[in-house]
């Protein structure tokens, strides 16, 4: 998988493949794929980091590269703490590390709406989700505003997230 991940512009749902695959089936594997983000919001807020691996593929790519910027001046992050390279991880496990790293000692509330999914194949999928974030650092609170798109794999009957790119439109900071 390529780790240059790209923003989607939106995602259109592909009604041929959809009735390829058959209606029914198409919205039983979106609403799994729904269901899927949902747990994975609740594993970063509930900080269960185990859960969380599960959530992607071994293989997949997490590219949260843009964050940092937007942390710079505020609870303790500098210039020198920017590293994209770091922010750009493979699999569930190193999903689970490094948000663990990053939100793992504050309280956060992370909210996903609007969900654009489509089926690309029986077996893949893509959709782009508008994001909320809030993470309270206890002396000043973030309020994020962005999207997370990401492609997805159903293996061995289950859904996964096989790649997100976090892109952010605004921070506000209180």
């Amino acid at each position: 998988m390529n780790d240059n991940l790209q923003p989607f512009d939106s995602v259109v749902l592909d009604i041929e493949t959809h009735r390829e695959i058959g209606f029914n089936e198409s919205l039983i594997a979106l609403e799994a794929i729904k269901n899927l983000k949902s747990r994975y919001l609740a594993a970063v807020d509930n900080k269960d980091w185990s859960a969380m691996e599960g959530i992607f593929t071994d293989d997949a790519v997490i590219d949260f590269s843009g964050e940092d910027q937007y942390h710079v001046g505020h609870h303790g992050i500098t210039g020198e703490h920017l590293n994209p390279v770091k922010t750009v991880v493979r699999g569930g496990k190193e999903a689970a590390v490094r948000i663990e790293k990053a939100v793992g000692g504050i309280i956060t509330v992370h909210q996903g709406h609007d969900p654009q999914l489509t089926l690309t194949s029986p077996l893949t999928a893509k959709g782009m989700w508008t994001l909320y974030d809030q993470l309270d650092y206890g002396n000043e609170v973030m309020h994020g505003y962005g999207h997370y798109h990401e492609t997805y794999l159903l293996k061995n009957g289950r859904w996964q997230i096989s790649s997100m790119l976090l892109t952010r439109i605004k921070v506000d900071w209180e």
